[in-house]
């Protein structure tokens, strides 16, 4: 549901006003969840005739809505990414079928196709500005960093107690992505692509991860990482919306 925020707030910074669009995006989010769910449990055999009928009911009700969208919306634009999401759904069934849904191949293919609500909603409501398509970058870099970063607190729930160097090294990965989204924010920024607005909305997530995985650390609370993230996503989306939807200065 941030990536779908960050397209509205962006859609609407950007200029746009089309409350049908509006409408529509909404609808694409409020089926693309119960959808996924359904779908990824029908393989399940005391839950698959279920799964059967609610995905085929969900799913005949997100044709519509792709139709009206595409009745309504830029035809060219949805069709791509309709055709990219297709591509990262099969992504994610082949790695879920050869790694399990909990692997990282598994999780980044869908945060990536999650990542497509936010140019969806853009583009709904505002139609295809210049910047339109790095709302799915953006969404992708910061969504996909929790990733290494909440399996690496996981991870260390195994371990009494870790030097600074152990610490650093478990943590490389999530710091090594933070410091390549944040580091691509600014240069777009200094190049005039985004407003400087942009690249502040990578800094919670950069700070909340070297803070987390630099410091000394027992045992971290599942409950406590998953409201931090929520949190940290939903200023991103708000903050990074109006960053990239607002024009640069001149």
């Amino acid at each position: 549901m941030h990536s779908l925020l960050l397209g509205i707030v962006a859609g609407f910074a950007a200029g746009g006003d089309d409350g049908a669009g509006l409408g529509l995006a909404l609808a694409f989010g409020a089926l693309f969840l119960p959808l996924t769910a359904a779908i990824s449990v029908i393989t399940q055999p005391r839950l698959a005739a279920a799964a059967r009928r609610r995905t085929a009911i969900l799913g005949s009700l997100f044709a519509a809505v792709s139709a009206l969208s595409l009745v309504r919306g830029p035809v060219r634009e949805l069709v791509v990414l309709g055709s990219i999401g297709v591509v990262l759904g099969g992504l994610y069934w082949l790695s879920r079928a050869r790694t399990g849904g909990r692997s990282v191949p598994s999780q980044l293919a869908a945060i990536g196709s999650i990542s497509l609500l936010a140019p969806l909603a853009w583009v709904l409501i505002a139609g295809p500005t210049t910047r339109w398509p790095l709302s799915a970058v953006a969404a992708f870099l910061a969504f996909g960093g929790t990733v290494p970063y909440v399996r690496e607190r996981v991870r260390r729930r195994r371990f009494a107690q870790m030097t600074l160097a152990e610490r650093f090294r478990g943590g490389a990965v999530a710091l090594a992505w933070q410091t390549v989204a944040l580091g691509s924010a600014v240069g777009l920024a200094i190049a005039g692509v985004v407003h400087p607005l942009a690249p502040l909305a990578f800094l919670p997530g950069a700070a909340k991860t070297a803070v987390a995985l630099l410091r000394p650390e027992t045992k971290p609370q599942i409950k406590r990482i998953g409201y931090l993230e929520t949190a940290i996503s939903t200023v991103f989306a708000l903050v990074a919306g109006i960053g990239l939807g607002v024009a640069p200065p001149a």
